[in-house]
């Protein structure tokens, strides 16, 4: 399956080959990890900007992950969780 550069959850649910249990799974996970981060962000009253800053990603890379339709780089929901002092664990 080749997965071309679709930057919208939708786009790539659609054009997503449930054969691939490894593709499947990355999406699933990146998804936790949004709400995760949002919800650590709320929790902790930090604005979109202090986010982006500490994080050293553009606010609108923060704010893109409230819209479902979009897709974040598993780069930036890790300087994310890393701003926000969240604690990664791979079982």
């Amino acid at each position: 399956m080749e997965v071309k550069n679709l930057k919208r959850w939708t786009e790539i649910k659609e054009s997503l080959d449930y054969d691939s249990e490894v593709r499947k799974k990355m999406i699933a996970l990146s998804a936790k990890l949004c709400v995760a981060i949002l919800r650590k962000q709320t929790d902790e009253g930090i604005s979109n900007t202090d986010l982006a800053l500490k994080a050293q990603v553009s606010e609108k890379s923060i704010v893109d992950l409230t819209e479902d339709d979009n897709v974040p780089s598993i780069e930036v929901l890790i300087k994310l969780a890393l701003a926000l002092d969240m604690e990664l664990k791979i079982i």
